[in-house]
């Protein structure tokens, strides 16, 4: 069996459960840090309840995530999380969620892990909003 043929097989295994957004859903995508107490308290003792640096860390994490390939119309972050409005016409892959928290939370955790020269880990989850009233209330929150 050719290489193609193989993989044409086997690829249905790994899609079958592609669940997609749909056109015209407002996403959120939200970042959440994993063990971020132990990493902020054990591993670099920054300041409670507010680090400067560890700011800083975060802001640029947002700041990568805006210019690493999706269309990211507001970005922010508090604590441990990151919240990123994507345009509501983002087609990146297909608007497929698996696809997306992956490689967020795989883009996040790379740069933060950069920044701090240690690991780091997030994970993420999509939020679909079918109105932008919704929008607004989760940002209140």
């Amino acid at each position: 069996m050719k290489f193609e043929e193989l993989d044409a097989k086997l690829r249905v295994f790994e899609t079958g459960h592609d669940f997609c957004v749909l056109p015209e859903i407002f996403m959120i995508a939200r970042l959440d840090g994993r063990n971020f107490t132990r990493l902020t308290k054990d591993t670099h003792q920054f300041e409670a309840p507010f680090d400067l640096k560890f700011r800083d860390y975060m802001v640029a994490t947002v700041e990568h995530l805006m210019n690493c390939g999706f269309r990211v119309v507001y970005g922010y972050t508090q604590s441990d999380e990151i919240s990123l409005l994507l345009h509501r016409d983002e087609t990146t892959f297909g608007r497929k969620l698996r696809k997306l928290n992956s490689v967020l939370a795989g883009e996040a955790s790379a740069k933060l892990s950069l920044l701090l020269g240690t690991l780091a880990a997030f994970d993420c989850r999509i939020s679909q909003l079918p109105t932008l009233n919704l929008v607004v209330d989760y940002f209140r929150i």
